[in-house]
């Protein structure tokens, strides 16, 4: 007697994206869910069962004997119970299904690493066990002395049996079964801050929220709040709601930076029921946490994009924090979006779905017009401030252009000078890190370039390297000779965030600069210390990235500036207009939070320019009116789908000539039967990452299903050689 067992192999490719078919000649009873070790292709990989096993009544070698194919034997089992259930694995075919992924990559993303199907995971992180004390009843009346009562007392719940220091009353206890000694598996202890915090009463306008929410017969809602208008309130009532009737709760923010602050809360009002599920966690503390949901014993769970998949029991809410932004769509395979899966698990569980921003996504907020979600609008901020006042600085103006620095325009050293003068603290805004974006030779005038990409090295002074910042290459400027023709002299050009503490520090000698980005963040825990520290006062002014713009609450913030306001308006992406009117708007959102009214400045040289000034008027409705218009005008989402395909290869000919052969597929697949646009192939962006060149071809349609069905055949033709890598993205976050 044997068993069948249906299999799915680690491998993530198209091609391999099916189940093979395995004998298990051992006795133990295998069930659907559970990885195995198997032979592919003479090598040992891992196995993922997807199937409930077929038990075979017969002997093996008699049963092999009437087959005209070879049948494998499983070589180990690696699980004891299944890691994942039905019900999860039907949303990873579901997944798999509208992204065009290998289902092995989707089931590869829900779970944590020592549990994922592939040969790096075999070994689980060690578990260790302590033997622990519990009381049992006395329903016999056993007599007990003084010292033997207290003890019997004191362990009222389970006790480690190393803090009991009465080991012959504890030896009584256990001999006359009042006590029973067990071992317990001891979890991994996050380290969770308690605020303090409890849940507030809800203002009116919030109340009317969540009263919508809990009573209307929709299923998805899109909170529009104004940035301070206390959406997190309201998820944390929502959630509570859920709780008390046995229902679980899934709350996720874009980014982990965003996580702590969040978790602290959650914490502090539903303590040991919150769980956290992003990629920052250790591999031991995501598996404890993982079987910590999977077993119920968990109910809030708040993370990132992947915590979507978290095996939680009965569903009652999913929150989607900030959801217009882009972090929610995975940028690598399997390209999966968060907010859509949302609606997935809707659709499957009936739980109620919030997506939330004060600049929602266009696509969310077309589905509102279209009925297909209930809007809640939130205009108020809690603190009854007005939104900050906001001047638009134009670098072009020679009036506004300073002398000590090119970027530090005099109207912001005036509004810097007066929020010093009142100890208040600024937030400086600018998305490039380093210390100059362009390093170039001063006897060639080459623009030094990363050998392994096509872009060129920054400039980083405090460490004095040119650094790639997309594959990390770096290079120590002290000795550097130009590769074209070995020059010594190189100068820099450009502004990073370096540069502009250095520049603030020769205006104003007084003040303190902290900087926020990937650089100053790097090891861990130096960017909750940078934020505590700002936070703390220790800063005057936080110089950075993009991450200065989102989600932060600094009650002493009275001055929020965008040094380059059209910086991203040059992107070359359709959601150019959108970005860059998202950022600007909780930009400007940080300043005026606490007691004081906020300002705002924002630095441009396209004083004109229509999205900036609407940001500058924080007018969402005007600005969603205008870029709809765009969008109309050049048939982007919402008025059509998107597709990505993209080729790579180590060699440029190589993946020239494949994307062409794909672009005549799909001509006469799809675009001689009006099917839809094809554009390309073109080189994208940036061309060469990693030494890999890459092509990109992008599909505009409005039949999903029609399009979905000739991709699939571009997949099983197996049109490219192994040296080409193909990839698709449904609904890609950009065009480029």
């Amino acid at each position: 007697m044997f068993q069948l067992v249906k299999v799915l192999v680690e491998r993530g490719v198209y091609n391999l994206d099916k189940p093979f078919t395995y004998a298990y000649l051992g006795e133990e009873r295998l069930s659907f869910g559970m990885r195995v070790n198997i032979d592919f292709n003479s090598s040992s990989i891992v196995g993922f069962i997807v199937d409930e096993p077929e038990v075979i009544n017969e002997d093996f070698q008699t049963y092999l004997s009437k087959l005209d194919y070879s049948l494998k034997t499983i070589q180990s089992v690696l699980d004891k119970e299944p890691i994942i259930d039905k019900e999860l694995y039907e949303l990873a075919k579901k997944v798999a299904d509208y992204y065009l992924c290998p289902l092995i990559e989707v089931l590869k993303a829900m779970l944590p690493p020592s549990l994922k199907p592939n040969s790096s995971s075999k070994s689980k992180p060690q578990l260790r066990f302590q033997k622990v004390a519990l009381r049992k009843e006395n329903t016999l009346g056993i007599k007990l002395n003084s010292n033997q009562e207290k003890l019997y007392l004191e362990l009222d719940k389970e006790t480690p049996v190393s803090k009991i220091g009465a080991k012959a009353s504890l030896k009584f206890l256990v001999d006359n079964s009042l006590v029973e000694i067990i071992d317990r598996e001891v979890k991994t202890q996050l380290s969770l801050e308690d605020e303090g915090y409890y849940l507030k009463t809800l203002t009116e306008e919030q109340e009317n929220a969540f009263d919508k929410i809990i009573n209307s017969p929709d299923s998805t809602f899109l909170i529009q709040g104004v940035t301070g208008s206390g959406k997190t309130e309201i998820y944390l009532h929502l959630v509570s709601y859920y709780l008390k009737r046995g229902k679980s709760s899934i709350v996720l923010v874009p980014e982990i930076s965003l996580t702590d602050k969040m978790i602290s809360l959650f914490y502090s009002v539903f303590n040991n029921q919150v769980a956290i599920f992003h990629s920052g966690l250790s591999n031991k503390v995501k598996y404890d946490e993982y079987r910590s949901i999977a077993r119920g014993e968990k109910k809030v769970v708040i993370g990132t994009r992947s915590a979507i998949f978290a095996p939680v029991k009965d569903l009652g809410l999913i929150v989607v924090d900030e959801e217009h932004v882009e972090s929610y769509k995975q940028d690598t395979s399997p390209y999966y979006d968060a907010r859509r899966v949302a609606l997935m698990l809707s659709e499957k569980t009936q739980c109620k779905v919030i997506y939330a921003s004060a600049t929602p996504s266009l696509e969310m907020k077309a589905m509102t017009e279209s009925k297909r979600m209930a809007l809640i609008k939130l205009n108020k901020r809690i603190n009854e401030n007005e939104l900050p006042e906001v001047q638009i600085v134009s670098l072009n103006d020679y009036v506004n252009i300073n002398d000590e620095s090119a970027i530090i325009s005099r109207p912001l050293v005036r509004e810097l000078e007066s929020t010093f003068a009142s100890n208040h603290q600024a937030i400086l805004l600018l998305n490039r890190r380093g210390y100059a974006p362009i390093y170039t030779c001063d006897n060639c005038k080459k623009t030094l370039v990363c050998p392994n990409c096509s872009v060129p090295l920054v400039y980083h002074k405090k460490s004095g390297e040119l650094r790639c910042h997309h594959c990390d290459y770096s290079i120590s400027v002290s000795s550097f000779e130009c590769p074209k023709c070995h020059g010594t002299k190189f100068s820099y050009n450009g502004f990073g965030t370096e540069r502009i503490k250095d520049d603030l520090e020769r205006i104003f000698p007084q003040i303190k600069v902290g900087i926020l980005d990937a650089d100053s963040t790097r090891l861990k825990g130096e960017y909750h210390r940078i934020l505590s520290d700002f936070a703390l006062g220790k800063y005057d002014v936080l110089v950075g990235t993009q991450m200065v713009a989102k989600g932060h609450d600094f009650s002493n913030v009275t001055l929020a500036v965008a040094l380059m306001a059209d910086q991203s308006l040059e992107f070359p992406s359709y959601k150019a207009n959108e970005n860059t009117f998202d950022m600007l708007t909780q930009l400007i959102g940080r300043a005026g939070r606490g007691d004081f009214t906020g300002k705002a400045i924002v630095q441009t040289y396209s004083k004109d320019n229509k999205v900036i000034e609407l940001a500058s008027k924080q007018d969402y409705e005007a600005f969603y009116i205008y870029e709809m218009k765009n969008r109309q005008a050049r048939n982007y989402p919402p008025y059509c789908y998107l597709a990505n395909i993209t080729l790579s290869s180590s060699k440029k000919d190589k993946v020239v000539q494949a994307s062409y052969q794909v672009k005549n597929f799909l001509v006469n697949k799809l675009v001689k039967h009006s099917l839809a646009l094809v554009y390309g192939p073109s080189v994208p962006y940036i061309e060469k990452l990693n030494n890999r060149y890459y092509r990109k071809l992008m599909l505009k349609y409005k039949n999903r299903l029609a399009v979905k069905r000739i991709l699939k055949d571009l997949i099983d033709l197996k049109m490219t050689s192994s040296e080409i890598h193909l990839s698709i993205d449904i609904d890609p976050s950009s065009d480029i």
